[in-house]
């Protein structure tokens, strides 16, 4: 992890060892919105640390959800995905565009790609829990489907702690960017994807610390 932080640190505004311990790297483009066709800011792309050492149950960083088969950093952005992931839907209901769209449609294709992206969140997460002790790494859906809890932040690059955090699932941000989308389309306000992800914030009840 201190390596992946070295070598990150000529793209961050903030030294190694802040990334090494909970700091988040996050990159702002500016691309063309693939629901609205639009170009945009897409301000949620976080640049997060793999290594595979965080498999290792005896690690006290063990987090199966951080691994991967070499040290590695990954950006993405759940709101892009999700951008992308309603274009997709629409292409596969209508062989269209979704900004080509009449408003009956678009509402279709928005209530159809929401259900579909948190069903792919679930599954995904409950994979991973299945194949996590999750004594000594807490990950889990909350009842009501609503936020899911892991043992780190996001974004965070690097964490030398580890707590337990709850984090919105798409059922919970997507509704946000459904209704700017609308505003768009309805002719309310232009669209922007700024500050529409949330960061995950402590469980009420935290009930492990591992330190490094």
């Amino acid at each position: 992890m201190r390596y992946l932080a070295d070598e990150m640190e000529p793209i961050s505004p903030l030294p190694a060892e802040a990334l090494l311990n909970g700091a988040a790297l996050n990159k702002s483009l500016r691309l063309n919105c693939p629901v609205t066709g639009i170009e945009t800011v897409f301000d949620d792309f976080d640049c997060i640390a793999f290594c595979p050492q965080a498999e290792n149950i005896s690690d006290p960083l063990y987090d199966p959800l951080m691994a991967a088969p070499f040290p590695c950093v990954n950006m993405t952005s759940d709101v892009y995905a999700f951008s992308l992931f309603v274009r997709e839907t629409a292409q596969l209901l209508f062989g269209e565009e979704v900004y080509r769209l009449d408003c009956s449609r678009i509402k279709e294709v928005f209530d159809y790609a929401i259900q579909r992206f948190h069903r792919l969140a679930l599954s995904t997460i409950r994979r991973f829990a299945a194949k996590t002790d999750v004594r000594k790494c807490p990950v889990h859906v909350e009842v009501g489907e609503e936020y899911w809890v892991a043992a780190h932040q996001d974004p965070a690059f690097a964490e030398t702690v580890k707590e337990c955090y709850r984090h919105e699932l798409p059922k919970t941000y997507g509704p946000r960017l459904i209704q700017r989308w609308q505003d768009h389309f309805e002719e309310r306000q232009p669209f922007t994807a700024a500050g529409v992800s949330a960061c995950g914030s402590p469980t009420a009840g935290v009930f492990f610390i591992l330190r490094y």
